[in-house]
């Protein structure tokens, strides 16, 4: 597509291995379109472990051929697949200009489709602690019986196998990058794991653990993880981290040797702080180690609807992985998959929820990037998941929504920027586990969940050359330089947040306001500069921290406190934030900003190439359809709707309770109209004033 890369993750259920191209011109001719990358599901690390070479035919075990060895879609029966068909299919894709990767998992099936090679090597089984079973999945990072590495031997047969195909490289994801689910707490706590945790680290064990080692019993290993999760986390948290990059710098080395590309999940519905703390990865340090994409996955609807009753719904919370993971990445280095359906899985947002599956393509692709080279989309472009078994229908309906949702690359925000700072990614890891003190991630989708969107993050490389409302949290976690660089920003308001003893004054600030959490027990404060509240600001700010929200402070040992288990359920607990001190922060951004628009429900404004001004309007409602009454500092040129929705024009009125509508009448005032919102969905339009 013109505006964005198109990769589609899929099993070889999309494909025919009867028809001479191997099913790549039928599976085009349904798209209707070409995309730039196939990522082939070829799910089982087997398919490296146990490649033989293409000195013969032979058949691929079931679960190469399907996710899960998956019976069928709803196009075709699984066929038996073998080494020559796939090489057959990957030339035929090359010969349409399409790349193929290949796509693997950690996956361990227990036998059920074919005699897994780790059936020999049972070191390498990850121990799943929370689940009582000693044989999870495969963990990358661990050794052999004899000392060597895993992680040598399978960058080998990777080299390998991938030459032999003509591939172009390969993804790896659930279970193989990250260990899915695992958390720090409850990872991997063997006696081979441990062993080289101490030898990195220096850490030395209490004796009557370190006479444990050896001895991999379920209940030695937990409480051999007790203790170094308790007394030394922080050291736990960065090996893993060390260990990660380690594995990648020597994996993409070989790879890119060779003239293949690396792709990896290497999150798992997580912010750049949580992805370290929660699962030892630091995903910066994996592209800098030489890893060529990052496929974030923003997957709130597919989460939710295949997920248990109690599972939330995290729509804020994994959008704000766009704009934060952006700035955390060297840039160029993202994509985002986009949950369509998946027949093994068996669920569909295209069918079944069609308009929240819209609101995830058109937000994601709505937040942006700041740097030194102006304003950019904070996502290079979508991962499909999973592109096997959907009619030309159902991609006609993708593929106009996908354009549409690519579109947005203005060349100014209006909407406010939160600043993103690694010196303060960095320094809240000691910080976090002592106060649990809120995250930029968790502050950027509080705001949105509430009502108020920030329209991306901006890098301390750019604040010189900008102008706008900048929202800077964690103020005293920036460098000397960072703080320096935002007290002396001419640009624009900005509002800030810091812990309870900082004082803006030892930065040379002198807030026009400034307020503290009068209900939380560990009180951040708030300060602005920049710019004057007005004074019904100052007011209404009053009025919001004067009441308490009723919300239970943490209470005991924080840094103890029990972690949650699982990374697609709120996975980092936190000190509390009074909601009053929360929606202060939304009045003071909404205040310090200039915007041509009043807008009364939840929106993004942005300024397009051609002079339009684009509006992202959110439903507050997931259940009826809202309407949003706009009004415009001077007169309506016109008006385009790039959303499939709503059909009918903006209607022009006089003030949103007004029962008539003129629609462009002689009488119908020029900047106040009024447009229509999907249950739980986003309007987007162009507006030229």
């Amino acid at each position: 597509m013109k505006n964005g890369s198109i990769t589609i993750w899929m099993n070889l259920l999309g494909f025919d291995k009867n028809d001479e191209d191997r099913g790549v011109g039928r599976f085009l001719d349904t798209t209707g379109f070409t995309p730039d990358a196939i990522t082939g599901l070829l799910c089982h690390p087997d398919f490296f472990n146990l490649h033989k070479g293409m000195d013969e035919e032979y058949t691929l075990p079931p679960d190469n051929c399907a996710y899960r060895g998956s019976p069928r879609n709803l196009e075709r029966e699984r066929q038996d697949w073998t080494n020559y068909d796939l090489k057959k299919l990957v030339c035929e894709l090359h010969g349409r200009g399409i790349k193929f990767y290949a796509g693997v998992f950690g996956s361990w099936y227990e036998n059920v489709y074919h005699r897994e090679w780790i059936n020999d090597y049972p070191e390498l089984f990850r121990p799943g602690l929370k689940n009582g079973n000693n044989r999870e999945k495969l963990f990358v990072l661990k050794r052999f019986k004899d000392g060597s590495y895993y992680e040598d031997f399978f960058i080998e047969k990777a080299a390998e196998t991938l030459t032999d195909y003509g591939m172009d490289g390969l993804h790896l994801s659930d279970g193989f990058c990250p260990p899915a689910g695992g958390m720090l707490h409850n990872l991997d706590f063997s006696t081979d794991f441990v062993d080289q945790f101490l030898e990195h680290s220096g850490v030395v064990l209490p004796k009557s653990l370190a006479d444990t080692m050896g001895d991999d019993d379920l209940d030695v290993q937990a409480k051999r993880g007790e203790w170094i999760y308790r007394e030394k986390r922080l050291e736990w948290i960065e090996f893993n981290v060390w260990r990660w990059e380690r594995f990648f710098k020597k994996f993409c080395t070989r790879m890119h040797e060779i003239g293949k590309k690396v792709l990896v999940l290497g999150m798992y519905c997580t912010d750049p702080f949580e992805s370290i703390y929660c699962i030892g990865i630091n995903l910066r340090r994996l592209v800098l180690a030489g890893v060529d994409c990052i496929t974030a996955n923003l997957l709130p609807t597919g989460c939710y609807i295949m997920g248990r009753d109690e599972r939330p719904y995290f729509f804020y919370k994994y959008m704000a992985l766009a704009p934060t993971c952006a700035a955390h990445l060297p840039k160029g280095h993202l994509v985002s998959m986009l949950g369509v359906q998946d027949s093994t899985e068996e669920w569909n947002a295209i069918y079944d929820r069609p308009v929240m599956h819209q609101r995830d393509m058109y937000t994601m692709m709505a937040y942006q990037l700041v740097d030194k080279d102006g304003v950019s989309r904070a996502l290079d472009g979508f991962f499909l998941c999973l592109g096997d078994g959907l009619t030309r229908h159902d991609w006609e309906w993708e593929s106009t929504r996908l354009e549409a949702a690519l579109s947005a690359k203005p060349k100014r925000l209006l909407s406010p920027v939160m600043l993103w700072s690694e010196h303060a990614n960095e320094a809240l890891l000691p910080e976090y586990i002592k106060t649990r003190r809120w995250t930029p991630h968790k502050f950027f989708y509080e705001m949105s969940r509430n009502g108020y969107f920030l329209g991306g993050t901006i890098l301390p490389e750019a604040v010189k050359s900008y102008t706008g409302t900048l929202f800077v949290p964690n103020f005293d976690l920036l460098s000397d330089e960072e703080r320096s660089l935002v007290s002396e920003y001419r640009g624009g308001a900005v509002i800030a947040t810091a812990s309870p003893d900082y004082d803006p004054k030892s930065d040379k600030i002198t807030p026009t306001l400034s307020f503290v959490d009068p209900y939380s027990s560990y009180p951040l404060t708030a300060f602005c500069f920049g710019g004057e509240p007005s004074e019904n600001t100052v007011s209404e700010i009053k009025a919001l921290l004067s009441e308490d929200d009723g919300e239970q402070n943490l209470e005991g040992d924080l840094a103890n406190l029990t972690e949650p288990d699982y990374t697609l359920t709120e996975t980092l607990i936190f000190s509390k934030v009074s909601r009053g001190f929360l929606l202060s922060l939304m009045r003071l951004n909404k205040d310090l900003t200039r915007s041509p628009f009043e807008i009364d429900k939840p929106s993004l404004v942005m300024r397009m190439s051609d002079g339009a001004y684009r509006l992202f309007i959110f439903n507050d409602s997931e259940e009826k359809y809202h309407k949003a009454f706009v009004v415009a500092e001077s007169d309506v040129k016109d008006t385009r709707f790039i959303s499939k929705f709503p059909v009918l024009p903006p209607k022009f009125m006089a003030s949103s309770s007004a029962e008539l509508h003129y629609d462009y009448g002689k009488e119908a005032p020029k900047n106040a109209f009024q447009v229509k919102i999907q249950p739980g969905g986003v309007t987007i339009m162009d507006v030229y004033l």
